[in-house]
């Protein structure tokens, strides 16, 4: 809990994004394990730096945890609220910290976690009824193939989904059972414990944070209040998506507790691999057969585009690997035209007949 991550970095706390890039680099070089085996300090040095990196190498991680520091919750703050110095007001403190607020931050997240639990929340002032949380995110990977990619498509999918009891309208309770308020949080749905200068809160186990018990248990649901369903779902898969692209659905994830907003659905998209054509960008490429005499004396050869058939013309002379263009055949995304590339490959017979074998020891006299 003393890590101080711009003493991690050696850098002071006004420093820039690019000076906090720059310290990074240089000390990751220096302790990065490849070139300290076995040196367990040098791996120890090097996970602080990475974790010191990716929450100040953040604009907005960065924000909340200057935030936190200001108040003394790494036991660094500089600031006249810091609550070593004992002049903190619980108050004064505007912003209110979640577990989420700062996820991804390594075990930086879990300093609060540790000792008061995930849905730890330290809020301005004494804390009333648990706030309204936004529910979850949900996310599906959905495989398409590349046509389906050039041209876009409208899938039908099924998703697993948590939705509010029909039976109970999301309360809990059995109809007509009616609600007690909680005696354990006195119906706030929130319990206060005392952490140094620290007012810090958390959902009453009792209720979950609903500040009331159900007078039966709804047996639809079985007092949560939620039901998970299997849902269909239309999806819009626009034209020219690329393999990994991502498509949002608001309000389609899960509900959020206390009133709070529906989490949405991400969809990741998997381009199946086609056997014709390969996609760099916008650009389309492909291959293209031809006999040794065509490409000594050029040709013309109907090849595929992703929309029709052209006879694309070889010029005489051309070598093995050429690659040609067709302007304006790729894919159209936001506005940008691709091309289509086209590789020759010349095709070497394994057997040819005596007369063949002939006519070509002649041409080999003559050049």
């Amino acid at each position: 809990m003393s890590k101080d991550y711009y003493n991690v970095l050696s850098v002071s706390e006004s420093a820039s994004q690019d000076e906090i890039k720059k310290a990074f680099r240089k000390l990751a070089k220096q302790h990065h394990p490849d070139r300290n085996k076995g040196d367990k300090g040098a791996e120890n040095r090097f996970k602080d730096i990475s974790e010191a990196y990716e929450v100040l190498g953040d604009q907005q991680k960065r924000q909340q945890y200057d935030m936190m520091r200001k108040y003394g919750a790494f036991g660094g703050g500089s600031g006249t609220g810091s609550y070593q110095s004992g002049g903190f007001d619980p108050s004064q403190f505007e912003h209110i910290f979640r577990s989420e607020d700062i996820g991804g931050f390594g075990s930086f997240a879990d300093i609060f976690s540790s000792i008061f639990g995930d849905d730890t929340i330290f809020e301005r002032g004494r804390s009333g009824r648990r706030s309204p949380s936004r529910g979850n995110d949900l996310a599906l990977t959905l495989d398409i193939s590349f046509g389906e990619a050039v041209s876009g498509i409208k899938k039908t999918i099924a998703i697993n989904r948590s939705e509010s009891c029909p039976v109970c309208s999301g309360k809990g309770a059995e109809p007509g059972s009616g609600q007690t308020t909680c005696p354990q949080c006195d119906g706030r749905g929130m319990i206060n414990y005392a952490q140094g200068a620290f007012s810090v809160s958390r959902p009453c186990p009792r209720c979950l944070g609903k500040g009331v018990l159900p007078g039966r248990p709804c047996r639809n649901c079985r007092g949560s209040g939620q039901i998970k369903v299997r849902k269909k779902i239309s999806v819009k898969i626009p034209a020219g998506i690329d393999n990994g692209g991502r498509i949002r659905l608001q309000g389609l994830g899960n509900p959020g507790a206390n009133g709070g907003l529906k989490g949405d659905l991400i969809i990741t998209v998997n381009v199946k691999k086609d056997q014709k054509f390969e996609r760099k960008g916008n650009d389309i490429y492909t291959k293209v057969q031809i006999s040794f005499p065509q490409a000594v004396l050029g040709c013309k050869v109907p090849v595929h585009t992703l929309t029709k058939d052209v006879n694309l013309s070889i010029p005489a002379g051309t070598a093995h690997g050429t690659m040609l263009r067709l302007k304006g055949q790729g894919l159209a995304v936001n506005g940008a035209q691709g091309d289509q590339y086209l590789e020759v490959n010349i095709t070497v017979p394994k057997d040819i007949t005596p007369r063949q074998k002939e006519l070509l020891e002649e041409l080999a006299k003559t050049m």
